[in-house]
């Protein structure tokens, strides 16, 4: 059995991040292009890519800690796609995915004809990202790579399922005792006017320390003073004060589109961002990124900025149908949005925002991360990165429980 001395991603507890591994180990196997070898490194138990003609990847076979990752067969391939039509409840269409499938190009023709059903697309996305990753197992077993140094031995719990990314066992007591006190104050009599009652303090929290993380100087006091009468603050720059108007803004729209209850498109996410940087960066308010660079506080380059809309597309179809518990799927909302990095500027920001939304949805009240949890949230950032969002989890569910705090409290004084 191989072993992976050294690794850098392991937990306190021996255990390692489970999904990053699969999903770069099943990436290779489904790249059948020919442009890239890949390697999978027993001493990182990570793999990496090499374009195929960088003399780089010979120096890299020969190595005595990695293993080539070929690539599976077409027959493999297209094994998995009908393997997928079997499951298919609609009989007319499994017929013709098939004989898209039995053709010339059957995996271009496969993929078309899917396009023009929105629900079996995603289907077919998620069946065969299952399949990939259990050949991904497989080949790990076969190669005979410690599966339990790795934390593979034991399947991903349903919540981790459902959120996309691994988080501890012990935090899901606290997702249960949080969902608990959900209950138990939106029955309170005096909910809707304690929820009235500390709307403005915890809007003006939020724009203050959801600025301040970023490197904005204003003030919680300076913050109100902007936001509630417009006043101006010498020696801070325009900028600045735009920033906080602008947040309170795309907070009110974040609001209106939680309580829609319509599904969030791709245009919601713009238009947030559009908010947060109209008069400041007018060229790129709302707009993708269109050039790769890394992201502040993280040790990590995003992916390509052509990948980014795809990213997006696949990001709203998850945010609109995994049954994740909501405090799971806020955290994860926001761990993969600063994963794609979508814009420019300003992901963590529209990052917190959809966080909220989807607690403002479920009728949770706000995590309001502050400036000074800025070390512990891009320590958790950077662990979501390779595919465990503990640290992050956690750290939301404190903030949710200050949160509540201050609405029992106010719930109290009101009756």
């Amino acid at each position: 059995m191989r072993g992976l001395p050294g690794r850098p991603a392991e937990h306190g507890d021996g255990r390692h991040v489970r999904n990053i591994i699969l999903e770069e180990l099943a990436d290779a196997l489904d790249d059948r292009s020919g442009q890239f070898r890949y390697f999978f490194v027993l001493t990182t138990g990570r793999v990496e890519p090499y374009a195929a003609e960088d003399p780089a990847a010979l120096a890299a076979a020969r190595r005595a800690d990695v293993i080539a990752v070929l690539p599976l067969s077409h027959a493999q391939a297209r094994a998995v796609m009908y393997d997928f039509i079997e499951t298919l409840t609609d009989g007319d269409l499994a017929q013709r995915l098939r004989e898209a499938a039995s053709s010339p190009a059957g995996n271009a023709r496969f993929l078309a004809l899917l396009g023009a059903y929105p629900r079996a697309r995603r289907s077919w996305l998620a069946y065969r990202q299952r399949r990939l990753e259990a050949m991904a197992l497989a080949w790990l077993t076969e190669h005979g790579v410690d599966l339990a140094a790795l934390g593979l031995d034991q399947p991903a719990r349903a919540q981790e399922e459902a959120a996309g990314l691994r988080f501890d066992a012990d935090l899901e007591e606290q997702l249960a005792q949080l969902s608990c006190r959900q209950q138990a104050f939106a029955s309170h009599p005096a909910a809707t006017r304690a929820r009235a009652q500390c709307r403005l303090r915890l809007r003006l929290d939020e724009i203050y320390h959801s600025n301040a993380v970023r490197g904005n100087r204003l003030s919680r006091d300076q913050t109100e003073e902007v936001v509630l009468k417009g006043t101006t603050v010498g020696g801070l720059t325009l900028r600045e004060h735009l920033e906080a108007v602008n947040l309170n803004r795309a907070l009110d729209r974040a609001e209106v589109l939680a309580l829609s209850h319509a599904p969030l498109t791709e245009h919601g996410i713009r238009e947030l961002h559009a908010l947060l940087f109209a008069s400041i960066d007018d060229d790129n308010a709302g707009m993708y990124r269109r050039v790769d660079n890394r992201l502040v506080g993280r040790d990590y380059l995003p992916p390509e900025s052509a990948l980014v809309p795809g990213m997006l597309r696949e990001f709203i179809e998850w945010l609109d149908e995994s049954p994740a518990e909501p405090l799971a799927k806020a955290t994860a909302a926001q761990a993969k949005i600063l994963h794609i990095a979508p814009f420019l500027d300003g992901n963590g920001r529209v990052g917190r925002l959809l966080s909220n939304l989807v607690l403002c949805r479920a009728q949770y009240p706000p995590a309001i991360i502050r400036v000074e949890d800025r070390s512990r949230y891009y320590d958790g950032l950077r662990q979501a990165d390779a595919g465990d969002m503990s640290l992050l989890l956690k750290l939301v569910c404190e903030r949710v429980s200050e949160s509540f705090e201050l609405l029992e409290n106010a719930a109290q004084s009101v009756t």
